[in-house]
């Protein structure tokens, strides 16, 4: 495996590529996060299922062909091309535009609709890139660690920094209100 990756790098670097994508030691690329999720709305306030993506990174992320699943293989959204993810950006992806955006107006970095939701028991938010490798997984469920008001008390799950491990329980908050698409989650803290 190091021989392997060894070679690759020799490789990149004869070719005069630099590979600008960092990855965790879940073997991940840490600079694209699911960073947020709205997977049980409540009754009162339902823009349906949505999922928030972050660039940590300073570089600029064609996402274009990379595609989101949930726990089933057959549920696929594919990223329309020429989407750029901007350095400290975030982008939504939604199951059904017209129910998000009647109730977050002011979000324009948004796209759907993903033709499947979310379960409000337990699932996977799964995104790959456009070669089909696993980039971020988030393995949510409605019980302890998780957070229990976001299971369709209104609050979204929100991942308290984009750097900690996102498949932690532990890691994730309910949100205040209805969640921060678009936006620095409402729980964000600078204690790592």
């Amino acid at each position: 495996m190091k021989q392997t990756l060894l070679i690759i790098t020799a490789l990149i670097l004869m070719l005069g590529c630099e590979d600008t994508q960092a990855e965790n030691s879940d073997g991940f690329d840490a600079d694209v996060v699911i960073n947020e999720i709205n997977y049980n709305s409540s009754d009162s306030f339902d823009p349906d299922d949505w999922v928030e993506i972050y660039n940590s990174s300073s570089n600029t992320i064609d996402m274009g062909s990379w595609f989101i699943k949930d726990e089933n293989d057959d549920h696929v959204f594919t990223i329309p091309l020429n989407t750029l993810l901007l350095p400290d950006q975030y982008l939504v992806f939604c199951t059904d535009t017209l129910r998000f955006t009647a109730l977050f107006p002011d979000v324009s970095a948004y796209y759907g609709d993903l033709g499947f939701g979310l379960s409000g028991g337990s699932d996977f938010v799964r995104l790959f890139d456009s070669n089909g490798l696993l980039v971020d997984m988030v393995e949510y469920d409605d019980d302890a660690p998780w957070p229990i008001l976001a299971d369709g008390s209104g609050p979204t799950l929100e991942l308290n920094h984009p750097s900690l491990d996102n498949t932690l329980g532990e890691n994730w908050s309910a949100s205040d209100d209805y969640g921060t698409p678009g936006a620095v989650n409402s729980v964000y803290t600078d204690d790592e």
